[in-house]
C-alpha cells in the first residue's frame, strides 16, 4: 500500500499541558531523557516505509522545526516526499482554526491533492508507542474498509471517542466522552487510514455542513454509511493529553520491561542526534533507578528520575521522582521531589521544592528559582 501522512503537531482544547506546551508545540515536548513526543509517531511511520509526511502546525513551531529539520535523522531528507511543514492560513471568519480539523484540512487541500499516494494516514503527535503501521495498512486492505482506525483499551478522557468493535473488526457504535472516566474502554487513538479520494470528498462535505471533528462528524455519525474498521493496538501506549499523564508516562520509562518494549520493539525510535561528552559522576553521587542522558555532571543523590542532557547537579542536592530537562543547573544542598524543570532552569542553593505524583511542580523554561 502506498500512503502519505498528515501529522497534527498542535494541541487542542482538550489537552492540558500547562507550561510545558505554552512555548512550543505539543509535538516538541521533551520526553524520556533525549526524545520529543513526535519522535515516536515519526519512527513508526518511517518503519512502515511511509516517506511523505506533512506536519501540520499553526504557531510556536520553532523548536519543532529545529528538532525535525528536513528529517535527516529519520531518513526523510529526500528530493521527492520527505518532511513538509504545513502552516494553515487563518481567515477572518474563523480565528480558531487550530481547533477545527476540517478547516485545517481544507487549507492544506493542495498538499493532499498533489501527492501521488493513494492512501492517507491522519494522526496526532502526542502518542507514545511503537506500532507496526504496515500491519495496520494490511488490515485495512484485507477488510476492504473505507476507514480504519487504531484503538486501545484505556481510561477515556474528556474528548476521547469510545468505540464498539464486533468480532469482524467493524466499528458498530461510538460514544464521545465529555469527562474523564475511570473504567477502561476501547478508545480511538486518533490514527485513521483513508483513501485520499474519499478524504477529499469528506473535506468538501465538512466545509459545506460545518463539521469540526473527524471523530464526532465522521466516525460517530457515518458508521452506517461507510465500512469503518478498528485495529487493536497491542503493547505499551500512552496518549499524552495532560501533565499528569505526561509525568506518569515519563516515569514508566524507568520500568525495564516497558522501556525494552518501547525502544526495542517494532521499529528503532529515532531522534535528532547531538554530540555530547559522557556524563561525569562525582565521588559523592548516588544514582538509583534513573535514566541519565549524556553530558551531565552529577554530584548529588538522584532517585527514580529522568535527567536530560547537560544537567548539572551539585553536592548535597537530593532529587527524587523528578524530570530534569536539558541544561538545568541545581545548586548545592537543594531538595526536589516530584518536580518537572523545563530547559535552562537554574535552582539556587538550599532550595526545597516539592509537588506530588498526581500534581508535579513545574518550573518554566529559563527560570531562576
Amino acid at each position: 500500500m502506498n500512503a502519505f501522512c498528515i501529522l497534527f503537531s498542535d494541541k487542542n482544547d482538550n489537552i492540558k499541558m500547562n507550561e510545558l506546551a505554552d512555548i512550543r508545540t505539543l509535538a516538541s515536548v521533551p520526553f524520556g531523557g533525549r526524545y520529543r513526543l513526535v519522535d515516536f509517531m515519526l519512527s513508526s511511520l518511517v518503519g512502515a516505509g511511509i516517506r511523505e509526511i506533512g506536519i501540520v502546525t499553526r504557531n510556536k513551531y520553532g523548536s519543532l522545526m529545529d528538532h525535525v529539520g528536513w528529517g535527516k535523522d529519520w531518513d526523510l531528507n529526500r528530493k521527492n516526499g520527505g518532511i513538509v511543514f504545513l502552516t494553515p492560513f487563518l481567515n477572518n471568519a474563523n480565528d480558531a482554526l487550530g481547533n477545527n480539523k476540517f478547516e485545517t484540512l481544507n487549507s492544506i487541500k493542495g498538499f493532499i491533492d498533489k501527492t501521488l499516494q493513494e492512501y492517507c494516514i491522519i494522526c496526532e503527535s502526542n502518542i507514545v508507542f511503537n506500532v507496526d503501521f504496515s500491519k495496520f495498512m494490511s488490515f485495512h486492505e484485507r477488510e476492504n474498509a473505507d476507514i480504519s482506525l487504531m484503538y486501545k483499551q484505556m481510561k477515556p478522557s474528556n474528548g476521547d471517542l469510545e468505540i464498539k468493535v464486533d468480532d469482524n473488526g467493524i466499528v458498530t457504535d461510538a460514544l464521545y466522552h465529555t469527562a474523564d472516566t475511570e473504567v477502561e474502554r476501547d478508545v480511538c487513538l486518533n490514527v485513521i487510514l483513508i483513501k485520499k479520494r474519499l478524504l477529499l470528498s469528506l473535506i468538501e462535505q465538512g466545509i459545506t455542513y460545518g463539521w469540526t471533528s473527524i471523530k464526532k462528524d465522521i466516525i460517530a455519525k457515518k458508521i452506517n454509511e461507510y465500512k469503518i474498521c478498528g485495529y487493536n493496538v497491542s503493547g505499551y501506549t500512552a496518549v499524552i493529553d495532560d501533565v499528569n499523564k505526561y509525568y506518569n508516562s515519563c516515569m514508566d520509562m524507568l520500568d525495564e520491561k516497558i522501556r525494552d518494549e518501547l525502544f526495542n520493539g517494532n521499529n528503532p525510535i529515532y531522534t535528532r542526534i547531538k554530540d555530547s561528552v559522557p556524563t561525569i559522576y562525582g565521588e559523592k553521587c548516588k544514582i538509583t533507578n534513573s535514566l541519565i542522558a549524556d553530558g551531565c555532571n552529577i554530584n548529588g543523590v538522584v532517585e527514580d528520575c529522568i535527567v536530560f542532557r547537560d544537567v548539572k547537579i551539585e553536592e548535597g542536592t537530593v532529587i527524587k521522582k523528578s524530570i530534569i530537562m536539558q541544561n538545568t543547573i541545581i545548586e548545592k544542598n537543594s531538595s526536589l521531589s516530584c518536580v518537572i524543570t523545563d530547559k535552562d532552569v537554574t535552582i539556587t542553593q538550599n532550595k526545597m521544592l516539592a509537588g506530588s505524583e498526581t500534581m508535579p511542580f513545574i518550573i518554566n523554561k529559563g527560570k531562576i528559582v
